[in-house]
């Protein structure tokens, strides 16, 4: 595949088809991601990867979070949280992906964030889906303590087999987005 068609044909993967991922492409996409440039080389990514049981257990912890947050806030001040929970639920694999540097820097959100990206694009390049999902910072906290990892949670991304497949969002063109200086 070319890059500019996985750049350009990538899509936020909603529903997924009912069928397992085989591990040896979700080692391919993790392997992606350890591609990606860093800030000073760190390296800071760490990935905890959720299936079956594992994954159940943790999306039954997450949409209880949410439930107390909504009871608390209100659920209009809770945004995609749920339906980013019904995603996590139906995909076969979930990704959390951590940033583990002691300092919590821009740079090395930025590098987590690239790592993401190499990801959902290897994931494209293989056929399968994926979302990349913030929601689970409503509960971050909590599921840092669940996952008993000291580590800042980024986002987390669910894979499967897409169940459909969306046409291309309105994008602004590099005219409306850019400004050259000479």
């Amino acid at each position: 595949m070319e890059l500019d068609d996985a750049i350009e044909g990538r899509r936020s993967i909603r529903k997924y088809a009912a069928k397992s991922v085989p591990i040896e492409l979700v080692h391919e996409v993790l392997e992606a991601g350890t591609w990606a440039p860093s800030s000073k080389n760190q390296q800071q990514w760490r990935f905890t990867v959720l299936t079956g049981e594992a994954k159940k257990k943790l999306t039954t912890f997450f949409r209880s979070e949410l439930e107390g947050l909504s009871a608390k806030i209100g659920k209009e001040q809770m945004g995609s949280s749920f339906e980013s929970c019904r995603i996590m639920e139906e995909a076969p694999v979930l990704i959390i992906v951590w940033n583990s540097h002691e300092l919590r820097t821009l740079p090395s959100l930025q590098s987590v964030s690239a790592a993401i990206q190499n990801m959902l694009l290897k994931a494209y390049s293989l056929g399968l889906g994926s979302l990349w999902i913030c929601d689970v910072h409503f509960a971050s906290g909590a599921l840092a303590l669940h996952l008993k990892k000291p580590w800042e949670l980024v986002a987390a991304i669910t894979l499967g087999w897409p169940a459909s497949n969306p046409k291309p969002p309105p994008r602004k063109t590099v005219e409306q987005v850019s400004e050259f200086l000479t």
